[in-house]
């Protein structure tokens, strides 16, 4: 009986091995349509920055964007 309780470990735990290398994982990275919306908004967010310049006064200038922190 232990023998077969010992393939069956060895079965499933090289299942879950080979199950874990070639299929991917979807849930913990990005689709290919959202890395490139995040670098375009990116892009966006730098050409703004380069070409527009903040009002002297306006206190939305002087707060941080909501967006700071994807530009890298």
């Amino acid at each position: 009986m232990w023998n077969v309780t010992l393939w069956m470990l060895v079965v499933c735990a090289s299942a879950c091995t080979a199950g874990s290398i070639l299929v991917p994982p979807y849930q913990c990275r990005m689709w290919r349509v959202d890395t490139e919306e995040l670098r375009r908004r990116r892009h966006m967010v730098a050409v703004l920055k380069k070409n527009t310049r903040p009002l002297e006064g306006d206190p939305a200038a002087e707060e941080p964007s909501p967006d700071a922190h994807l530009v890298g």
